[in-house]
């Protein structure tokens, strides 16, 4: 192996790494998303909760308010999505990257230094916890999508065909077209993480790989 392939093949080795702290950040942060989103549907019912005592208890409540409280539900589990997918990215965006570059520069004795360094057995734990979060996090992506795409159906739907139409609509069929919807409004992602798991297996095949090629007595200062 020459001395310009040996460092690209770092470079390529400690940027992975790079991304797997990021990885492992996402699946960190996965509480604090989850709180968000929790805390979210938590103001939505008691909007809900409280509109309805209020309404039993003999308090005049137009029929306009009630009539845009779903639409007050679409809009609150909306920031509640999107304030967590905000926190997420930031918190990812804290990680130290390239800290080894000057390192690198040095050629092989800095390639040789960066692999002492190495403590493989964390990366590999880092590795199998950043799947799991990266895994987590599509999941309540398309179950939060899945949740607000429904409650815009709902209005929709029950503006269209009740208002207008004077139809009923089957509540089933809704929360399956809007699960399909939100499939189709996360394909893109979905496959994306899809590949990035799977990168991530080969990237855990590749560290062992490094773990007993840079262990033998030719790459040794």
């Amino acid at each position: 192996m020459t001395e310009e392939n040996l460092l690209d093949k770092m470079a390529e080795f400690k940027t992975a790494i790079d991304q797997v702290k990021k990885y492992r950040k996402l699946a960190i942060t996965m509480i604090d998303f989850v709180l968000i989103i929790v805390t979210s549907i938590i103001l939505l019912l008691t909007l809900n909760i409280g509109v309805n005592i209020l309404n039993l208890h003999g308090f005049d409540i137009s029929s306009t308010i009630l009539g845009l409280l779903p639409i007050f539900d679409i809009i609150i589990l909306s920031v509640g999505v999107f304030t967590g997918i905000i926190f997420v990215n930031r918190k990812m965006n804290t990680v130290t990257t390239l800290q080894w570059k000057n390192t690198l520069d040095e050629g092989t004795p800095g390639v040789l230094k960066l692999l002492q360094e190495t403590n493989w057995e964390n990366i590999f734990s880092e590795i199998r916890y950043a799947k799991l979060g990266f895994a987590l996090y599509g999941v309540l992506k398309i179950v939060t999508y899945w949740l607000i795409s429904a409650f815009a159906f709902a209005v929709i739907a029950g503006f269209t065909f009740v208002n207008i139409f004077h139809f009923s609509f089957n509540i089933g069929s809704l929360w399956m077209v809007s699960f399909v919807f939100a499939l189709v409004l996360n394909a893109k992602d979905l496959r994306n993480r899809y590949e990035q798991i799977g990168r991530l297996d080969s990237l855990l095949l590749e560290f062992r790989w490094f773990e007993r090629e840079f262990r033998r007595t030719d790459f040794q200062a």
